[in-house]
């Protein structure tokens, strides 16, 4: 069940929020582990050009208080070039709110951060900083999506003259609905305007390499099921964007893909993986497939005569509450002021055959019940 497993390291050297010790990430990492993928730390910097070739991608998340080298700047940029991957992200405020200098790497690929934070007046998740956003571009990354939540995010300014320079192709995956407005950090203080349709989460070929990036560190959050990793899309969403990050990886499993599991189905596979041995989740779903392509007739036709036999218990049940109706309703058919006649009927029969005979009537609780109806009736 072995195959090549994508290689992915996150820098540590910049006070980086998204790391594996980090709880409020939790869901994240479990998640990259249960899809296949190797992570490793980047904890002595990035200088290396030899460190950074030992990763097909690069996560660069949000240093804070920070900032990058030049000869760091200059080694990722030969990274990019020879074909590596980076997700670079920042988050509310940009570069002077996160006091570092992640534009100085990013105009090298023909966009940087706004120092801002994107809200939403109309569509937001409980609050208005958490955008609920649905206009996509077509693309690997965004198949499957339809709606995802920012929050505390930045938006991405894209450089003009990128039009003109071959090596260079971005494109807007993500943008702001038309009633965004934003926050602007000055340095200081904040001030707020209109902000529509802007871009929230670009991709970058730049020469043989590619970049992805976008200003919201909360989407690989556990801490909020209306804003985090599994709120929406976003899990999707992440997944994706590993796949195209990696995706030119060979991989002896075929084509790499995202599904929409179950959280509950999700947990249990993620058990099974780490209790029995499994390399990864993909190589259990690729058996449960496997299994279920080969034994589909069978295994439809005993869910078909399952769903049949519970619908067919279900209209047993409603025709003995019905029985039961039809029963109570007999009492009803009994005139009233009559059940002396009845025993006087009974007591001459008796008289004719010899015979003693009992009564299958409840009197006393059909008076009762009369008497209950009558006070209804009242």
């Amino acid at each position: 069940m072995s195959s090549y497993r994508a290689t992915i390291g996150f820098d540590y050297s910049h006070n980086n929020k998204l790391t594996l010790e980090a709880s409020s990430y939790s869901d994240f990492f479990q998640f990259l582990f249960a899809s296949g993928y190797k992570v490793g730390k980047i904890q002595a910097g990035l200088s290396s050009s030899k460190t950074l070739k030992d990763y097909d991608a690069i996560v660069l998340s949000t240093p804070r208080n920070t900032k990058l080298a030049k000869e760091e700047i200059e080694n990722l940029i030969e990274y990019s070039k020879n074909g590596g991957s980076l997700l670079i992200i920042s988050s509310s405020g940009g570069d002077p709110k996160n006091k570092t200098n992640l534009n100085e790497l990013t105009r090298n690929f023909g966009f940087e951060f706004n120092s801002d934070e994107i809200n939403d007046s109309m569509s937001y998740a409980k609050l208005q900083k958490r955008p609920l956003i649905s206009n996509f571009s077509s693309h690997v990354v965004t198949e499957q999506i339809e709606k995802v939540v920012f929050s505390s995010a930045c938006s991405l300014k894209i450089f003009d003259y990128i039009e003109e320079i071959k090596e260079i192709n971005i494109e807007e995956l993500v943008k702001s609905g038309l009633n965004s407005w934003h926050k602007v950090y000055d340095g200081n203080d904040w001030y707020e305007e209109d902000f529509p349709k802007i871009p929230m989460m670009i991709a970058v070929e730049f020469h043989e390499g590619k970049i992805l990036a976008f200003g919201g560190l909360s989407l690989f959050s556990s801490l909020g099921r209306e804003y985090g990793f599994f709120a929406y899309d976003n899990d999707i969403l992440i997944g994706n964007i590993l796949k195209w990050l990696t995706m030119d990886i060979e991989s002896s499993e075929g084509d790499v893909i995202t599904i929409n599991l179950n959280s509950d189905l999700y947990h249990w596979a993620d058990k099974i993986v780490k209790e029995k041995n499994w390399d990864n989740l993909s190589n259990l779903i690729n058996v449960g497939m496997k299994h279920f392509k080969d034994n589909y007739d069978e295994i439809m036709n005993k869910v078909v005569e399952q769903k049949e036999k519970k619908k067919e218990d279900f209209k047993k049940i409603e025709r003995s509450e019905e029985k039961e109706e039809e029963d109570d309703s007999i009492y009803d058919l009994i005139p009233e002021r009559k059940k002396e006649d009845l025993f006087d009927i009974i007591d001459e029969i008796s008289k004719l055959t010899g015979e003693e005979y009992e009564y299958s009537i409840d009197f006393d609780e059909v008076e009762e019940n009369e008497g209950k109806k009558k006070g209804k009736k009242n």
